[in-house]
């Protein structure tokens, strides 16, 4: 069993949180209470406010909790829960241990990763610390989403129950790819080998390629 310490969602609400102009977000999320449906798209009471937020390659977006202090000198009091607009609050998952194409049990539905999270301005501009989206995403701590294979309820108290780990020839870490698309972006070998993986989202699989054709034209 892996340990979830919250399971929240949230609304599409504007948000104002210094001099700039406001932004619409539902980055703001709150535990649910009882049980939720959790669809092939997301939770049935969680709202995204752009399109490359959500759907169902990214239908549940994931964060683990120790990864929070990271960011403990910059806030004076960190969050309890869905620091980073998570649905899933993850007691302690490192994205080392979490390969795509692993399967879990959520409740009643079954999800498998899918994807990276690439953390964008919102939350940079939420918590105002200085180059937090380059400081996650070069760190390969970013979370990560899942795809959901089987639709059913999800109550607050339920956990993750490993199904199934990806297969050894195509095991690809969330940190590993993390480091390619951040960090190793001329790597020929790795980007192959991540184009290659069949359980990325075909976005993912569209920007990969685009970076190998750069790395090839330099």
């Amino acid at each position: 069993m892996i340990p979830v310490y919250a399971i929240s969602t949230g609304k599409i609400e504007t948000l104002n949180y210094d001099q700039k102009r406001p932004m619409h977000s539902a980055l703001n999320k709150t535990m649910f209470s009882g049980k939720m449906w959790l669809s092939y798209t997301g939770f049935s009471e969680d709202e995204q406010a752009y399109k490359d937020h959500g759907g169902p390659h990214k239908a549940v977006c994931c964060f683990s909790k120790k990864n929070y202090a990271m960011y403990k000198d910059d806030i004076n009091i960190l969050p309890d829960y869905a620091m980073f607009g998570e649905n899933l609050t993850l007691v302690d998952l490192d994205e080392n241990d979490v390969y795509f194409g692993n399967q879990y049990q959520l409740g009643e539905a079954i999800v498998e990763v899918s994807e990276i999270r690439e953390p964008c301005w919102k939350i940079q501009r939420k918590y105002g610390i200085k180059h937090l989206v380059k400081r996650m995403s070069s760190s390969g701590k970013t979370g990560f989403y899942m795809r959901v294979l089987k639709e059913g309820y999800v109550q607050q108290q339920d956990h993750l129950l490993l199904l199934k780990t990806a297969e050894s020839p195509t095991r690809l870490s969330v940190q590993n790819l993390n480091d390619i698309y951040y960090n190793d972006r001329e790597n020929i070998d790795r980007l192959n080998k991540a184009i290659n993986n069949p359980y990325l989202s075909p976005k993912r699989i569209e920007k990969l390629k685009l970076l190998k054709e750069k790395a090839m034209n330099k």
